[in-house]
């Protein structure tokens, strides 16, 4: 086992007891090795309780910054922007189309805006990306054939296609989620991994176990209590699963 764990965490959008359920799999899997967590985005909308999920990821992030590492997506920009006072009537729209609703309810307010001034801050500051130099960390993807140093913002938490689509090397496995996977598990091909499995749409929530040593993936926990890991090839399929007890 090598040294230290990384958990990559899909898209969460307010499925608070679907992330509590995964991050103590998480813990029991590592066992006595070290770990952290990263997660990839879209905290918020379309499940029920965003204000948990937010809550509870800041109280982590402040007892342990570098162990809770958190990435920002498209769900969590289109949000502090329709709380912006200075927003469009399509940025309003744009996130009312897209969940915003669920997120309202949660927090039990009428407009965006009345959110907790420290929850809009703190999705504002969080990053686009971390690469830890065998992996790149974002939320949706990047452009193929466009250096990392100069992918886009937008691209970073929008893009789909063509970077699906690219079996080109990207300079660095990109890990990211943004797609929610049909199959409920995580796609895993040479040169990106997808671990967005459709958690507010019924599906489990995804961690992808990293080590230090090789850029891909050690093994794959859900919340579901599933454990996997890949013995070759495209992991659209699980190949080696067990349920915990």
């Amino acid at each position: 086992m090598d040294e230290r764990i990384t958990f990559a965490i899909g898209d969460i959008h307010g499925c608070f007891e679907e992330l509590r359920a995964l991050l103590d799999i998480c813990r029991s899997s590592a066992g006595d090795v070290a770990h952290d967590f990263l997660f990839l985005g879209d905290y918020v909308d379309r499940g029920p309780a965003s204000d948990r999920v937010i809550a509870y990821l800041m109280r982590e992030q402040a007892n342990a910054p570098s162990q809770f590492r958190c990435l920002m997506g498209n769900h969590d920009q289109m949000l502090y922007r329709a709380a912006d006072p200075d927003r469009s009537d399509a940025d309003l729209i744009q996130w009312w189309a897209n969940g915003g609703e669920q997120t309202l309810d949660a927090y039990g307010v009428e407009d965006a805006s009345d959110l907790p001034a420290e929850h809009l801050a703190w999705l504002r500051a969080l990053p686009l990306h971390i690469s830890d130099g065998h992996r790149l960390f974002v939320h949706a993807g990047v452009r193929p054939g466009i250096a990392l140093d100069a992918q886009s913002g937008d691209d970073m938490m929008w893009i789909r296609e063509p970077f699906l689509s690219s079996e080109l090397w990207h300079g660095a496995l990109v890990v990211h989620g943004h797609t929610p996977m049909k199959t409920r598990a995580p796609d895993v091909r040479a040169n990106r991994v997808n671990l967005d499995t459709g958690a507010c749409f019924g599906g489990p929530l995804t961690a992808a176990a990293f080590g230090p040593g090789q850029a891909a993936p050690l093994f794959f926990v859900n919340s579901d209590g599933l454990r996997f890991e890949l013995r070759s090839g495209p992991a659209t399929t699980r190949t080696s699963a067990e349920r915990r007890e």
